[in-house]
């Protein structure tokens, strides 16, 4: 048998815990970031009313601004 302090034994577990705590974090971390979508061409759109600018992959010719949320035309810049 191997013998163990409390306090060994307490740094143990604490470390397994925090090791295993990571290694699902990492594997999360790693299967999420691949499966996010990218569009390849996005427009880049300036709304006329707030002036905000806005990247918009729709090939729509009216957009609607994420911040006003009022109508533009589609300004045809692509990115």
């Amino acid at each position: 048998m191997i013998a163990l302090s409390p306090t060994t034994a307490l740094m143990l577990y604490l470390g397994l815990t925090l090791l295993s705590l990571l290694g699902i974090w990492v594997a999360s971390h790693y299967y999420t970031r691949h499966r996010r979508f990218m569009p390849l061409e996005k427009k880049l759109n300036v709304c006329e009313f707030c002036l905000f600018a806005y990247l918009d992959s729709s090939n729509k010719q009216v957009t609607q601004c994420p911040r006003c949320e009022s109508y533009n035309k589609s300004s045809g810049k692509n990115t």
